[in-house]
């Protein structure tokens, strides 16, 4: 994982770039993805894919003396910048420039620019740390020097799949967007390959299809679910990640509608993995990312985030390498990953027949006198068999043991006494309830 996040970390990774097309080149070299490709001009629903945006050069100079330049930081210019060339005052400067006091030896990433329709190649902008900005003379001249192409090309979006028996597939989310940033992009698109990875080695025959995507944050998914109505009416539900190899604690974003399937088997594995003191915050209380496009109303697929909050580098050139650490990246694949084993083993029980069940002839009886508590547990199981629910939402409904519920219900399907259905799109996007841990 350290190793595609080093390779793409420096890269001009905006939304549309010559460095975008080199990185969908270098995920080719280790993974069968399908390159999705929209054109400048584009028009995705209501957004509209910007032209490609590459750097010559940027420089600040006072006094012609060189101050800061894109080769000291590459978010020294912020994406999408216009091309300016002149001299100006401090207070005009400061105009054009982001900073942070909070961190004020850093060099930040400024965003605003290429989100904003309306701003968007319209004016420069760069960022400074707070402290140069304080040390510079009121008085002084200050060279600005940016060039930028800027020219039609085409933005990417990467798609791996990993086909299953069926095709209602389950959707780990990623993007690459944010230049110089590794936590902040990257590091979740390396954890989202890592987990595609595993899946391959730990399933010969996976029941749902997997599939991930890399790429522009919030357009990206907005292009994809845009052309591709089947895959999502098919999708069951989503994961996104950022910030997954900061040193600090895991964060769970709910649902849009908070009370969802999907929703319940994250907590489950929070559960199981002693996880449910970590902060969980409701929909777009957290980063906010691409899951608020596929769990938006008109699309619909419950989608969740597991990242890492707070997260003091956030925005800063201090989000680098050093701050990836690899046993905070591998705890959130092996969360992801216990997702996948409970949608791989859960289901939708069903009776086939009528009368009660024999249950000494199965050794699925507990006696009422001696082992009144299994006894009691098994009895709610039974009667939930007719619900519709699937297995674990038997158990978390009923407040029982999800790994005993599974161990119980799977006897009757080892003895022929139930059959099953797959968890679809339909069952995963209704609202129904959230456990009581």
């Amino acid at each position: 994982m350290l190793d595609i996040i080093n390779k793409l970390l420096l890269k001009n990774r905006t939304i549309v770039s010559k460095d975008s097309a080199v990185c969908m080149d270098i995920l080719r070299q280790k993974y069968p993805i399908k390159v999705h490709k929209y054109p400048t001009n584009s028009d995705c629903q209501t957004w509209v894919i910007p032209p490609e945006w590459n750097v010559n050069y940027a420089t600040l100079k006072l006094n012609g003396k060189l101050i800061a330049s894109y080769d000291d930081s590459m978010l020294f210019l912020a994406p999408y910048s216009a091309s300016f060339s002149g001299t100006i005052s401090k207070q005009e400067l400061i105009n054009h420039t982001f900073t942070n006091s909070n961190v004020p030896d850093a060099f930040c990433y400024e965003h605003r620019l290429a989100y904003d329709f309306q701003r968007r190649l319209k004016e420069w902008r760069i960022t400074l740390p707070y402290d140069l900005i304080q040390e510079l003379p009121d008085d002084g001249e200050f060279e600005v020097d940016i060039s930028v192409e800027v020219k039609d090309g085409n933005m990417h979006v990467a798609e791996l799949e990993n086909p299953g028996q069926s095709d209602f597939c389950f959707t780990f989310l990623s993007h690459y967007c944010h230049i110089a940033q590794a936590n902040d992009g990257i590091a979740g698109g390396a954890v989202m390959l890592e987990v595609m990875d595993q899946i391959k080695k730990r399933y010969v025959k996976n029941k749902y299809t997997y599939r991930m995507l890399f790429m522009p944050e919030v357009i990206g998914s907005v292009a994809y679910t845009s052309e591709n109505k089947n895959k999502i009416d098919n999708t069951i539900g989503a994961v996104f990640s950022e910030m997954p190899g900061a040193n600090e604690g895991l964060q769970f974003v709910f649902s849009r509608r908070s009370n969802t399937y999907i929703d319940r088997v994250f907590l489950q594995v929070l559960k199981d993995k002693g996880k449910l003191d970590c902060r969980r915050v409701p929909f777009r209380k957290g980063w906010g990312n691409d899951e608020t496009i596929f769990d938006a109303p008109g699309i619909g697929v419950p989608s969740v985030s597991i990242d890492r909050y707070p997260f003091r580098e956030y925005h800063t050139q201090y989000d680098d390498l050093r701050n990836v650490h690899i046993d905070k990246l591998e705890e959130v694949v092996d969360i992801i990953l216990s997702v996948v084993d409970i949608l791989e083993n859960d289901y939708i029980p069903e009776q086939k027949k009528n009368a009660p069940i024999y249950l000494t002839r199965y050794d699925l009886y507990s006696d009422w006198t001696y082992e009144r508590e299994s006894y009691d547990v098994n009895t709610l199981i039974m009667d939930n068999l007719w619900s519709g629910l699937s297995v674990l939402d038997i158990a978390l409904k009923n407040d029982l043991d999800y790994h005993y519920v599974r161990s119980y219900i799977s006897k009757m399907l080892e003895n022929d006494l139930i059959s099953t259905s797959i968890i679809t799109p339909t069952y995963s996007k209704k609202t129904q309830f959230l456990p009581g841990f």
